[in-house]
């Protein structure tokens, strides 16, 4: 769906609930430090998490995948920001 200086961001979908989501994973070559990469996605994740906001998306999961940590979160049908600015 996406990319940026930290992340890409995939669509997915959750068969235990049966919904479409957003995965987003750490970009490897983002940090030169990969554990502090996760760590900060890792934060960021918790962050979001905290609010209810109609303008923030919902954090369904977070978690690690082998050495990768992946935030799963609620999907939004739309366009890019690029397109909307």
């Amino acid at each position: 769906l996406g990319a940026g200086g930290m992340g890409v961001v995939y669509a997915a979908y959750d068969p235990e609930l049966a919904r479409k989501v957003e995965v987003k994973l750490l970009r490897p070559e983002s940090t030169s430090d990969p554990e502090l990469g996760r760590a900060r996605l890792h934060r960021e994740a918790q962050a979001m998490a905290k609010l209810a906001h109609p303008n923030v998306v919902a954090v369904h999961d977070v978690g690690n995948f082998g050495e990768q940590v992946f935030v799963a979160m609620e999907f939004v049908q739309g366009g890019t920001l690029s397109a909307w600015l």
